[in-house]
């Protein structure tokens, strides 16, 4: 396998990644609803940074391709151009993530927040032992509303006021859009850029198609 093929393979399970964080919070905004494995993954994904290997692969870090399940068949669906209800929402979504990744890139400051940030609310988790405690959820969301939450373009979630309304489904939203944005960063990394998302449209299908089996 060629490094070429394999940085677009990288690149399209990045997008996938983004895909599953974007799709969850959708689900929350617009049902109530979200699927725990999948968030489970999203948010070890956020922890995964001081373990990662140089030579650790994207589908590694999020654990395998099992764990993306849903952001590849989501991902496939969408750059198929089938007319999901969603898929103008998480178009949005995306948008956003991708723009304000690029934003934080420039931002050094901020990135240290974010970083000083995410160390104080690592040690939580491993106190906790999951990613997924409530504690830990409602650090990371508080994390995201005191940096990104303040930067331009601010992501604004569409959903139903009663759901949004609600506590514990802002944290998670806020959350996993942190999560969002770790697979934005990674999708950059890998050469990710509006550009490719155009023109290698179909290159990224078939690679998704390939992770999909």
């Amino acid at each position: 396998m060629s490094s070429h093929i394999s940085e677009l393979s990288q690149r399209a399970t990045a997008l996938a990644a983004m895909t599953q964080a974007i799709y969850l919070v959708n689900s929350i905004a617009r049902k109530g609803v979200v699927d725990t494995e999948d968030s489970r993954v999203m948010m070890e994904s956020i922890f995964s940074e001081a373990s990662t290997h140089p030579q650790q692969t994207v589908l590694e870090l999020y654990g395998g391709v099992e764990k993306l399940d849903t952001g590849i068949r989501v991902c496939i669906k969408l750059l198929q151009g089938e007319k999901l209800p969603e898929a103008k929402d998480l178009m949005l979504y995306s948008a956003g993530l991708t723009a304000l990744e690029r934003r934080l890139g420039k931002d050094a400051a901020m990135r240290q927040r974010l970083a000083d940030g995410m160390s104080r609310i690592s040690k939580q988790r491993q106190y906790f032992g999951d990613a997924m405690h409530h504690n830990v959820i409602a650090a990371v969301a508080d994390l995201y509303g005191d940096t990104i939450s303040t930067m331009k373009p601010r992501i604004i979630v569409r959903g139903k006021p009663e759901f949004l309304s609600q506590t514990n489904h802002t944290m998670r939203v806020r959350a996993l859009l942190m999560s969002g944005l770790r697979a934005a960063h990674l999708w950059h990394q890998h050469g990710g850029g509006h550009l490719s998302l155009l023109l290698r449209r179909k290159a990224l299908l078939r690679e998704l198609e390939l992770l999909q089996g």
